[in-house]
């Protein structure tokens, strides 16, 4: 079972415990539902339908894909009839990328065979699209860093932002871009005194009166990670040093995610590390 969060009248949070606690919603109106990602299991996926069509008395009009990343979006072929929204990036790493990892995957988990990729039949290109359902407005703006397709989903009037995978626990980066990411949470801060609820990508609900100071968080993490990097390149010490930037020294709990955190973490430095060796200078020889 899934669980479920209700944070408004009619919008709910499902919460993953099959895989990182990977988080989905959905929107009730009177002329249907939307959700916002779909889960990375098919019998998850299930379980969200089973609940708008048995508990809500509804059925799903739309389901927005918060980013191509197989955990938000192996479930959307569970919804058929239901249209798909992304960004266009997310449409074209569908069709590339995630063709090739679902193969992958497949191979690897029986639990997916059933798995088919569905293409988002609408699509916007450039910062923002606007949905509007039986007087719900919902605002989709592109918020890139943990990937480079990624958006992040306002629900306005009830002020809920789903912030997909923009805002974890462990922010990461190595499908995309540190500063881009940086930016984007930059772009939630400045909005974080009108958010009710924040739903992060992963993990739990972030409260009205929380937002602002987590997110603060979150970029001073970045922002360590990014200086310790260099540290260690300008040193010309090898990628081993970077061990000293454990969690304890970004302030992050082992146990978060499940035990993911250190992975993720590691990833962080690793990826930096890698992308920064040709670009940071190391500190001059001392001579004499």
């Amino acid at each position: 079972m899934t669980q479920i969060e209700r944070v408004t009248d009619d919008i709910y949070v499902f919460t993953s415990e099959l895989y990182a606690q990977v988080t989905a919603g959905v929107i009730n109106t009177r002329l249907g539902a939307i959700l916002i990602d779909t889960l990375p299991y098919p019998s998850e996926a299930l379980e969200m339908k089973d609940f708008v069509e048995s508990q809500l008395s509804s059925r799903v009009r739309y389901v927005i894909n918060t980013h191509y990343h197989a955990d938000h979006v192996y479930g959307t072929h569970i919804f058929a009839g239901a249209q798909v929204i992304s960004h266009e990036l997310c449409r074209e790493l569908l069709s590339t990328t995630g063709v090739e990892s679902l193969a992958v995957a497949k191979a690897e988990s029986s639990e997916l065979a059933s798995v088919k990729l569905v293409l988002p039949q609408i699509t916007f290109e450039g910062g923002s699209f606007r949905l509007r359902l039986a007087g719900k407005t919902i605002v989709l703006n592109h918020s890139p860093g943990h990937s480079k397709d990624v958006i992040s989903v306002l629900v306005e009037g009830d002020q809920v932002l789903f912030a997909s995978d923009t805002v974890m626990p462990v922010p990461f980066f190595p499908d995309g871009d540190i500063k881009q990411l940086m930016k984007s949470l930059k772009g939630i801060h400045a909005q974080s005194g009108d958010i009710t609820n924040l739903v992060q990508g992963h993990g739990p609900v972030i409260l009205r009166g929380e937002v602002a100071s987590y997110i603060e968080r979150q970029m001073t993490y970045l922002k360590t990670v990014d200086k310790a990097v260099r540290q260690v390149l300008k040193r010309k010490y090898s990628k081993k040093a970077l061990e000293k930037t454990d969690l304890a020294s970004v302030d992050i709990d082992r146990a978060v995610l499940g035990g993911l955190a250190e992975e993720l973490h590691w990833g962080n430095l690793e990826t930096l590390y890698n992308r920064l060796k040709r670009y940071v200078k190391p500190y001059p020889s001392r001579t004499g």
